[in-house]
């Protein structure tokens, strides 16, 4: 019996899919990310953008038209969309929300028969992504996810130190810790984000540590400080959404443009070569030209070295839609297209820097001729496959810079 496990939107759904998939390669079944074949698929699903339903939707139809026989389960934050026009998905056999995500390993294992010999794993990943927090308790102006996902909750410190240390004997050399709202982990039991990290890094040698997404609010001293620690990965993304400090108070960020220069300026400090990405928005309500200059110029400043740029998507629930009108379409793609231009060349000049230099990489897939890895700051290296392992971590020297890396001899 074989189960298809696809994973659209972010880390989180990653982990959990990653998750689910162990459980049911435990249970005797064969689990892949290939949806040929497929007797059941599991779809974990986004809708923080139009786009992204678009997707989903895409996606399911697909898998109907390729595998007509498959179960198809849907699950997700689409499923939660308070908007009945955009969660429903017809195609879908059934769904499950969020709340309920844990239920499905219940729900296939009662209802589809494991093979008869011992199941089997083929979703892929040489990093191993630990979720340690769910849900959302601030209200950005733009978001559904705190609908979608709920309150902010933690998982116990305890457990979670025992499944690093487990990854790592099972032979994974990067952790990765995810999260809805990763910075504020521990709120809710008296705990903190730092301490986490603190004790994880001591738990999980040899292994390196990465964070997914902390927002620029939720970075304490005793974090920022942790940045200089060896296995730390030097990477963090840190969403910026907007540089305008006007747009930001319409968004309902926590933090302003000043706020975010220092906190890059303070993690360098302590990583001089950290490797700073983001999330910016364009096209919000009432943008102008100004505060889509403020944005690019505040993106330069912090020296970010990679930026994922949306342009602004209402959603039913939000608060943002009521602020007015979003920024014409053309005006918006044109300052999508120029920050995305800005964003790479920002990373193609941070990535320059480490030509003849020391990285650490973790090969993460074999290509036809050579391999992928992905260094500690965040820059994808290739090299001649000399029949590395995939999942461990080497140190390599980058003599030749690509369109999207560097390359070793």
């Amino acid at each position: 019996m074989k189960v298809s496990l696809q994973t659209l939107g972010c880390k989180v759904n990653f982990a959990e899919m990653v998750e689910l998939g162990d459980r049911l390669a435990g249970a005797g079944f064969t689990v892949s990310e290939e949806d040929r074949g497929a007797d059941v698929c599991v779809v974990n699903s986004c809708t923080v953008t139009a786009q992204a339903d678009r997707k989903l939707r895409t996606m399911v139809h697909g898998i109907r038209r390729r595998e007509p026989q498959a179960h198809v389960i849907l699950t997700g934050c689409h499923v939660d969309n308070p908007n009945p026009r955009v969660s429903a998905v017809p195609a879908a056999d059934v769904s499950f929300p969020n709340a309920r995500k844990r239920d499905i390993f219940d729900y296939i294992t009662a209802n589809f028969a494991p093979n008869s010999h011992a199941g089997s794993s083929g979703f892929s990943r040489s990093r191993f992504f630990l979720k340690v927090q769910d849900g959302c308790d601030h209200r950005c102006t733009y978001c559904i996810v705190w609908r979608t996902r709920g309150r902010s909750q933690s998982d116990a410190i305890e457990p979670l130190i025992e499944r690093g240390r487990q990854a790592v004997a099972d032979g994974y050399r990067e952790i990765v810790l995810t999260g809805v709202d990763l910075g504020a982990f521990g709120r809710d039991r008296g705990q903190s984000l730092a301490g986490l990290v603190a004790r994880m890094l001591e738990a999980i040698a040899p292994a390196r540590l990465r964070l997914s997404s902390v927002n620029a609010n939720d970075f304490t001293p005793e974090l920022i400080e942790l940045a200089s620690s060896p296995r730390f990965c030097r990477h963090l993304h840190i969403p910026l959404q907007s540089g305008s400090d006007r747009v930001l108070k319409r968004m309902g960020r926590l933090y302003r443009r000043a706020d975010y220069l220092r906190l890059a300026s303070a993690l360098r400090r302590q990583a001089p070569d950290i490797a700073i990405t983001a999330d910016v928005i364009v096209g919000f309500p009432a943008e102008t030209e100004d505060d889509f200059k403020a944005t690019a110029s505040i993106a330069e400043e912090a020296a970010l070295t990679g930026m994922h740029v949306f342009r602004y998507s209402p959603r039913a629930g939000t608060a943002a839609p009521r602020l007015g009108l979003p920024v014409d379409d053309p005006a918006s793609r044109e300052r999508s297209r120029l920050l995305q231009a800005q964003a790479e060349r920002q990373r193609r000049a941070f990535e320059a820097g480490f030509l003849e230099r020391s990285l650490e990489v973790i090969w993460d897939r074999r290509l036809p001729h050579r391999l992928r890895g992905l260094s500690d700051n965040y820059i994808t290296v290739y090299a001649p496959d000399r029949q590395q392992t995939l999942g461990t971590l080497a140190r390599v020297r980058p003599v030749a810079a690509v369109a999207d890396g560097l390359v070793c001899a």
